[in-house]
């Protein structure tokens, strides 16, 4: 093994030869600068490369602009490849095949970088580009392990003739579903998605998969998830409860998360302790590690456009061009332009995450991305932001002022900056509960629904953040002004939410229990044996609550409560409140 002298040092290394990688090795090229561009495979753009074949790669969004040395718009991923194999070619990269980095250590100006194979390449500065689609999410039921269980599809033709079922609702799921369902009409497939909404995939891929569904190429099954995986066969967990269905073939395409222990050897400090948390990132990509960049999917920014970019800029921002603002400068900037003050977009962006709670965990490169499906304005005090019984299921957050939720004729109850509101919308669907008006002068952050999802789905902190005032206000309003936000923090800690499906059993008259449960979405039944049959009492409504009549008596339970039989609406969440009813007892003798 041979260890290159400083002669041969280069100004930046890039390891992964992804979008942002490659395009960080164009720029090093055209500045000049000495460079080596990693790949542990035998082509670039491994992740790529591994698309379905035929996969068109959509260049979202379209209202950024490309700032590359290298070209990208829609098309095919044979003909993106071959752009870039060209394009790399034309600016001279210098690439390092069969190089997989293994080890990185040194400091900035003298890091040494080891492959699998021996070789050892020193830097002064390393653009970490890897992605994250070489450690996917796996399954993880029964059966999870079996081998007809499959993370990618290379080629759809490998299907004819078979019961296929794709697990996950983002772009990768969808268009590997649309893929194998129009590569053979003989395939029977089904795509499954946990949730209600396809918040995560790109509004186009939603809309075919919804046209293939309307014209029978596929079966799109929302809150269902699978439950047990057999050779030949998969049983479902629905809202209507268990349902077993054939399956030859099981697509799992559940997104993919940091390869955390490689980076963190690297020293790299991360956001937080959650799989899904991203490295710590300045505005400049610089790690926790001085001279160690992160850019791309690795940095939170899965889109291909996104990934170039950064990929530009970073080696811009390594060769002392301390000018560069970001290619969606200006579309931030016009969001934030009818702000009584005026403030540079860096400003404003970090303004955001310090003043509203579920900001706080968001990094500032997905603040980024993330305002430019939001909102931002200005109200006068008695501003109307809307009004009760108005449908919406955006969120709003407040980062100036506060607002009145008018809750009685001349009661109105305020809510602090820092916190949000709308969140009954996003999470039952139900029309706005009440009206809503600036308490002052303010500033409000309005979150569309799909926004508001992938902020959850993304930042596990953002989604704690609001399923705690969530829950902190039902139960507020639940005890009429008994309790606190003080008294309730032990209990809010200890909740957990889970699906139920339709039919089953919460509560079982005649027997003890010591839980209260608070329904955020769907509904229930409330059934009493009488002469040995079930006998229905009425419905209870998301927002109601049960089981604290036999908390606060000790008495065995006084009725069953199930979940309700039905449509999609009834996937029914339970907020499940350890000891709720002791500490309410307690706090209402104080």
């Amino acid at each position: 093994m041979s260890e290159p002298g400083a002669a041969d040092r280069v100004k930046v290394a890039i390891i992964g030869s992804g979008p942002a990688g490659l395009s960080a090795a164009a720029r090093a090229a055209q500045l000049g600068l000495s460079h080596v561009l990693l790949e542990k495979t035998d082509h670039l753009s491994d992740t790529i490369f591994k698309y379905q074949k035929g996969k068109r790669v959509l260049a979202t969004p379209e209202r950024l602009d490309l700032r590359s040395d290298c070209r990208f718009a829609e098309g095919a991923r044979e003909y993106i490849l071959g752009n870039w194999d060209e394009d790399a070619a034309n600016n001279k990269v210098n690439v390092a095949y069969h190089a997989d980095v293994t080890e990185v250590t040194g400091e900035k100006g003298t890091f040494a970088i080891k492959t699998a194979k021996g070789d050892v390449f020193h830097a002064e500065n390393i653009v970490l580009a890897i992605g994250t689609q070489g450690n996917p999410n796996r399954m993880r039921c029964e059966g999870a392990d079996l081998p007809h269980i499959i993370y990618q599809v290379d080629d759809p033709e490998d299907f004819k003739d078979k019961h296929i079922t794709v697990v996950g609702s983002g772009d990768a799921g969808i268009e590997n579903a649309l893929g194998v369902a129009e590569e053979a009409l003989e395939n029977t497939v089904t795509i499954l998605n946990r949730s209600k909404d396809f918040a995560r995939a790109k509004a186009k891929n939603v809309s075919d998969m919804m046209e293939a569904g309307e014209n029978g190429l596929m079966s799109i099954r929302t809150e269902t998830q699978p439950k047990k995986v057999e050779p030949g066969w998969l049983t479902l967990d629905t809202p209507d409860g268990e349902e077993r269905i054939p399956c030859d073939v099981i697509v799992a395409r559940l997104g993919s998360v940091a390869p955390r222990a490689f980076v963190e050897s690297m020293g790299i400090e991360f956001t937080g302790p959650d799989r899904e948390a991203f490295p710590k990132l300045s505005p400049t990509f610089e790690s926790t590690v001085p001279g160690i960049f992160v850019i791309g999917a690795l940095a939170g920014y899965p889109l291909i456009k996104h990934c170039m970019n950064q990929g530009y800029d970073v080696v811009e921002f390594i060769n002392g061009n301390t000018a560069l603002t970001p290619a969606d400068e200006k579309d931030l900037a016009a969001i934030f332009a009818g702000l009584p003050q005026q403030k540079p977009v860096s400003e404003w962006l970090d303004y955001l995450r310090e003043r509203v709670s579920i900001f706080a965990d968001v990094s500032p490169l997905q603040m980024r991305e993330f305002m430019l499906d939001s909102k931002v304005a200005f109200y006068r005090k008695g501003e109307v932001v809307f009004e009760k019984g108005e449908p919406g299921s955006s969120l709003f957050a407040i980062a100036d002022g506060f607002a009145g939720v008018e809750v009685a004729p001349g009661v109105t109850v305020p809510i602090e900056q820092g916190s949000i509101f709308g969140e009954v919308g996003l999470i039952s669907g139900r029309k706005r509960g009440a009206t809503i008006r600036a308490g002052a002068d303010s500033i409000f952050v309005e979150v569309s629904r799909t926004a508001a999802l992938k902020l959850m789905a993304a930042v596990p902190g953002a989604k704690r953040a609001i399923n705690r005032i969530s829950l902190e206000r039902q139960l507020l309003q639940i005890f009429k002004g008994g309790l606190t936000v003080e008294d309730l923090a032990p209990v809010v800690e200890t909740a957990e939410v889970e699906r139920v499906s339709a039919g089953k059993v919460v509560l079982t008259e005649g027997e003890q229990g010591d839980d209260v449960y608070v329904i955020r979405s769907g509904s229930m039944v409330v059934e009493k044996d009488i002469g040995g049959k079930p006998i229905f009492l009425r419905y209870l409504p998301a927002g109601s609550f049960f089981g604290e009549m036999g908390v606060l008596s000790g008495q065995p339970r006084n009725a069953t409560v199930k979940a309700a039989v039905g449509g999609g609406d009834q996937a029914t969440k339970r907020q499940f409140l350890n000891a709720l009813g002791a500490w309410c007892a307690n706090s209402m003798n104080h």
